[in-house]
Order: structure tokens, then sequence, then C-alpha cells
């Protein structure tokens, strides 16, 4: 059965957070040291891992502050805080005109994020801004779709089931490719010491077709099931697992998730 109550943000965190977004954040941070004091911008937020997992590793940070253009997402983001017993501050915004006054923070975190804004240059341009001299991003974007096996399974079944307009929605979160373009993007916005690292997690869900009903109902992009007859959404799901190939046990998925990861200061 598809579930069919939940909204796709729901799914999202409960499905997608785990199994990628987590160890996404977990790597990210690592590589941010956040420091006791510091104000930090959780841009492009979601349903807000990052931030939670940032108060976990670091509960002395200044202000936590996590900004996303979808109500839905910071609904279940602030619900999952408030279950948390986390403090921060929300705001529904655009990347590109964020409502901070300059030189706020410290640092910033952006995970799968950047490859959506729909004024990329812009974003930067207003996340310098918003940054103090010196002060450091760290952001991860999806490499190519024939990188990462899952993404193109997802695509291959939403083709076949819902249409290329629902195969375009996963091809989007692998529309910001290419490392060189990623690089002028940051120089372009006045940032420095830019740095860009392809960096392969492997991840798990022990039970893939409970995943292919999350994932594909809860993508960055909306719910692509919930609309399809009950046995076209079976097709699909099916579809998914055989398209992963070596990357399904026939129970369990472990696959590669390739990222480029930027590091720069301000």
């Amino acid at each position: 059965m598809i579930p069919r109550k939940q909204s796709f943000a729901d799914r999202y965190q409960s499905v997608l957070v785990p199994v990628i977004f987590e160890p996404w954040a977990r790597e990210l941070i690592g590589r941010a040291h956040p420091e006791p004091g510091e104000h930090v911008l959780d841009l492009g937020c979601g349903t807000g891992v990052v931030t939670r997992e940032l108060a976990r590793q670091q509960p002395a940070v200044g202000s936590l502050t996590a900004v996303d253009h979808s109500a839905g997402m910071l609904e279940v983001a602030r619900g999952v805080a408030l279950d948390h017993g986390l403090e921060a501050n929300w705001v529904e915004a655009d990347a590109a005109a964020l409502p901070f006054e300059a030189d706020r923070f410290d640092l910033a975190l952006c995970q799968q994020a950047l490859q959506f804004f729909p004024d990329r240059p812009a974003a930067l341009r207003d996340l310098r801004r918003v940054l103090r001299p010196g002060g450091r991003v760290v952001a991860c974007v999806q490499r190519g779709l024939d990188e990462n096996p899952m993404l193109k399974a997802q695509a291959a079944a939403l083709d076949a089931c819902a249409g290329p307009a629902a195969g375009d929605a996963v091809r989007a979160i692998c529309g910001l490719p290419d490392a060189d373009a990623l690089e002028a993007l940051f120089l372009d916005a006045g940032f420095t010491e830019v740095a860009v690292l392809p960096v392969t997690l492997t991840l798990h869900h022990p039970d893939a077709r409970a995943f292919a009903a999350g994932a594909m109902g809860g993508m960055h992009t909306g719910d692509k099931l919930s609309a399809l007859a009950e046995d076209t959404a079976r097709r699909a799901i099916d579809l998914f697992l055989q398209r992963l190939g070596d990357c399904f046990d026939g129970t369990a998925m472990t696959f590669p998730h390739a990222s480029n990861v930027v590091t720069a200061r301000a």
C-alpha cells in the first residue's frame, strides 16, 4: 500500500532524512568545525536535519537560524525540533533575498539545496552579504545521475510510470553536477579560498521497497506517487527496484551517493 495521507514533507523527514540527509549533515558539519559562540545559518534547511545535528554536536553555538522557501518543510522542521527540545530560528524566505542584516553569520551550511535555487548567483551573493568577513560556508551539491544509481533508478521508474516531467524532477536533483561550474559560481559571488571536493557516501536502507515508496512520495520537488493509480504506483516501485541492479539484494539496498562538497570563505 502506498501511503496517501502524509504530506511529502512528512515522508521526506521519515524516509529520506535518516537514510540520506543525516549522513550528509554529519559530513558537512565535520568539515565545518563549528565553534562555541558562532552564529550559524542553515540555508535551504528542508526539515531541519543539519540544524538538529549541529545542535547535538555543538550545543554552545551562539545561535541557529534555518531558512527554507517551503512552509510545509518548515512546519515539519519546527515540530521535530520541538520534539527534540531544540531552539532555533526557523525562517521562510527566498535564498536570494535573505531577511538578515549584513555580516550576521559566522558559518553557513547548505545541504543539497543550491541546485534548486531559481537564481543561484543572486543567492550566493546574498549569502556572502550575510556572512561576516572571513566567515565560512560548507555546501554539498549532487553530482551527475550516472554517478548516483539510486536517483537514476528513480528517474527511469518515474519516466515510465508518471511521465518525463516526474522523471525531470529527479534529474533536477543532479542539476548542478559540474565542479568547475560550481567553483565559478562561488568565485563570481565574491567568495575566496573556494575548494570543490568529490565525496561519495555509501548509504543503506534495510527495506528498499519501503524506501522507494517514501522516496518518490517525499522528494525535494514534491510527491510523485499519490496522483497515480495504485497499480501504477506499485509498478513504479517495482521498476525502481529492478533498476537498482547490484544495489538491491532482494530486500535491502546499499548504494553510493555522490556529491561535490564546497568550502569557501566570505
